[in-house]
């Protein structure tokens, strides 16, 4: 009897099932169709094994017939249900698995359920992700209120994106949406997937889905508070943009495709006025403005400027943390005191017109400022140069306070360090003839080579350090400084020849492997800077002695005339400009504020009682290298690092000036010069004017630096050394061709 009842039930069952169907589907008979199922499921894409449904769906929405279940194939998300038979074309697909996060740049600690509700007969390609998951209780919502399917999905399709401010991108139904496309329907997908993600757990990802899906279910929009935090979460994501971008491409490359990812901020609506994009610039658009330049006098004044845009135009960004904020850099007690520093000026935007107000200027020095122009995300659309001319009130440069005293200590510590080792080198060079010891130390894997290289750089970075702090304050010592960089630049260019020319401390930081400048351009800008600086500095008795005390500091760095003219004067007779060097070596001698004594400065026992006592009328600059690591090599003759480096003492000047004397012919008054230095170092020298300048150089100057550059000057350094041709000129070290793969080797040396 009960198997009887049951089949009765069934064969009822069986009779009643064409009306069932004909109700379910509001009166509409579906042909069972075979439809071959395939998409992706992209949050970013969920991963291989990921699991994933489809529903039979009839026009009210209601279940039919089988379930088919599938898993993600791989880890870009694509999933296939193969060829299926389907009692109608509206299909509910079902996803749930980990995915990868744009945001977070890795794959998710949880997993996440993504839904879609589909008409299989417009497309069999279905893609699963967050916008067919909001859009999805709307649908259902809008049938239920009797809208067919089409109508409800359309209604729904035009609300979601006019929630974002993508109403333009409503066209094309959001199951079609890819990723993997690199279109802009794709960086709209992007953009509000991002949305949901930023600073969120997976647990609170469906959270706030849930709420998303409910609110729009309802009412096609979202709440005034969910409003509230679209903008916030939107102001946040404004900083990671470039970084979404790159971790969608590096997932996609990793997984072996390539994907384009458009720059996403056009797709969120920063302003809140309904269209997204509308904020900046579309491209082929452009902002004019009739001035680009306003060059003011020091007591300042007050401008005008027209701005022509197709945007709001702003002088800050409108969100709180724009892609193109900027770190405010404070430097701390670089003078002693307190100053006001930067050019002063107020801005203000109305009616398309820029005002600007420039204060008198508070700087010795000419200062310059931009005022920036930024669409509503802060991009900047054009920029507007202040020149202001330096103020004449400032009559006195300030000293150097606590934070300037070590960075100049640090500066003077690098260069003493490679002035010490350029020495150490030219010892080899001396010693060459007796010992030849050049073919070995003249190496570029020689470590006095490398260390000699990294410490000259190490004093320029310093040196552009200090003058990016005094450049955004008052802006007064350049010229100071100019003649440390000016010593570390001449110096290279007599060791190497063309050197990578570092000159900017932006240009330092933004490319770490510049190319070789060439000498005669070097040498052409520090002329320039030296002539200047001559012109700028205090004549008086240059003190340089008193290295280890802090106090001296100030006494060290504000360097004389003389130590201008003197390394100018250099650079003049390295390029032959024998006359030129000469009036500035007489200049030297004239002011009279330094006088020969007995020092020899190739004897150590002299280096170091100068170390000691400190105190010498013939030093004119040194540098202290006691603080730094010692280095010696013995082949027969000690070659060591000396603690001390009279780099400019008033002996060599008059070496030099009996040099110029002897090249501009004037030998009666070259040889009464050299014939006063000699007779002050009690040496015996040969008989000639020009072989006894050579004899007395190298009887004199073993401990200090000069010669080297002395025997190039006067093409004898082949003759005189012991040399080889291309050994005029030091080998690159081996670890800075390593580094610097722009970096090339001298001629002559092995790389």
């Amino acid at each position: 009897m009960k198997r009887f009842y049951s089949f009765y039930r069934l064969f009822a069952l069986l009779l009643c099932m064409p009306f069932i169907a004909c109700e379910e589907n509001n009166g509409i008979d579906f042909e069972p169709q075979t439809y071959n199922v395939v998409g992706k499921v992209e949050k970013g894409p969920f991963v291989s094994g990921s699991e994933i449904t489809i529903q039979p769906m009839s026009a009210k929405m209601q279940a039919l017939g089988t379930m088919y279940t599938s898993t993600i194939q791989d880890h870009l998300g694509n999933f296939t249900f193969g060829s299926k038979l389907f009692e109608s074309p509206y299909a509910e697909l079902t996803a749930n698995g980990y995915f990868f996060n744009e945001v977070a740049g890795a794959l998710s600690s949880g997993t996440l359920y993504l839904r879609a509700i589909v008409d299989l007969s417009k497309s069999e390609t279905v893609n699963v992700n967050i916008l067919t998951h909001i859009k999805y209780q709307r649908v259902l919502h809008l049938i239920a209120q009797g809208k067919t399917y089409a109508e409800a999905n359309d209604q729904a399709q035009k609300e979601l994106f006019k929630a974002f401010g993508l109403e333009k991108y409503a066209g094309k139904d959001a199951s079609l949406y890819s990723i993997i496309e690199g279109s802009d329907e794709s960086a709209a997908l992007v953009a509000i997937s991002s949305l949901v993600l930023v600073e969120r757990t997976e647990a609170a990802v469906t959270e706030y889905l849930a709420r998303l899906c409910r609110e729009f279910g309802e009412n096609g929009e979202f709440s005034t508070d969910t409003k509230a935090q679209i903008k916030e979460d939107r102001e946040k994501l404004a900083e990671k943009l470039s970084n979404i971008r790159y971790n969608i491409r590096s997932r996609y490359n990793d997984l072996g495709i390539d994907v384009e990812v458009p720059p996403l901020a056009p797709f969120f609506d920063w302003d809140d006025d309904g269209i997204a994009g509308n904020e900046t610039l579309k491209e082929g658009e452009t902002i004019t403005v009739d001035k680009k330049l306003l060059e003011v006098p020091s007591e300042g004044g007050t401008y005008t400027i027209k701005i022509d845009a197709p945007i709001d135009v702003f002088l800050e960004s409108q969100i709180e943390s724009g892609p193109n904020d900027e770190m405010n850099s404070v430097y701390i007690e670089l003078y002693k005191g307190y100053y006001s520093a930067n050019l002063s000026y107020t801005a203000d935007i109305s009616d398309n017109v820029l005002s600007i107000k420039v204060n008198p200027a508070s700087s010795r020095s000419p200062k310059t400022a931009y005022v920036y122009l930024y669409d509503f995300l802060g991009n900047t659309l054009d920029a507007i140069s202040i020149k202001q001319d330096g103020a004449t009130s400032i009559t006195e440069i300030p000293q150097l306070g606590e934070y300037g005293c070590g960075a100049v200590a640090a500066m003077f510590s690098e260069l003493a360090g490679a002035i010490s080792y350029f020495n150490f080198i030219e010892q080899g060079y001396h010693y060459n003839e007796i010992v030849q010891c050049v073919d070995g130390l003249a190496s570029p894997n020689d470590g006095a080579i490398a260390y000699m290289w990294e410490y000259f750089y190490e004093a320029n970075n310093r040196n552009l350090q200090i003058r990016e702090a005094d450049r955004q304050a008052l802006g007064v010592y350049g010229e100071v400084l100019d003649v440390f960089s000016a010593m570390i630049y001449y110096n290279m260019v007599v060791a190497w020849g063309d050197v990578p020319y570092v000159i900017n401390y932006e240009d330092s930081q933004q490319n770490p492997y510049p190319s070789r400048t060439n000498q005669d351009a070097i040498l052409d800008d520090l002329t320039k800077k030296l002539n200047v600086a001559i012109g700028l500095l205090e004549e008086k008795k240059n003190e340089s002695l008193n290295l280890k005390k802090t106090d001296d500091m100030n006494k060290l760095f504000f360097v004389s005339k003389d130590v201008a003219r003197i390394l100018l004067a250099d650079v003049y007779m390295y390029r032959g400009q024998y006359a030129e060097a000469q009036n500035l070596l007489k200049d030297v001698i004239d002011a009279g504020f330094y006088s020969l004594d007995a020092t020899n400065y190739s004897n150590p026992e002299t280096i170091d009682n100068l170390l000691t006592t400190r105190t010498s009328d013939e030093i004119i600059f040194a540098l202290d290298a006691s603080g730094g690591t010692r280095s010696t090599r013995s082949t027969n003759i000690i070659i060591r690092q000396s603690p001390l480096i009279p780099m400019m003492n008033y002996a060599e000047v008059l070496l030099s000036y009996a040099e110029c004397l002897y090249h501009a012919g004037d030998t009666g008054a070259a040889e009464k010069v050299l014939r006063q230095v000699v007779d002050a170092k009690g040496i015996e020298i040969v008989e000639g004017i020009f072989e006894g300048i050579i004899d007395a150089r190298q009887q004199l100057f073993l401990y200090s630096i000069g010669n080297f550059a002395f025997y190039k000057r006067n093409g004898i350094a082949v003759e005189e050394l012991g040399i080889k041709e291309h050994q005029q000129l030091l080998p690159i070290p081996q670890r800075e061709l390593h580094r610097n793969y722009n970096m090339t080797q001298n001629p002559g040396y092995d790389s």
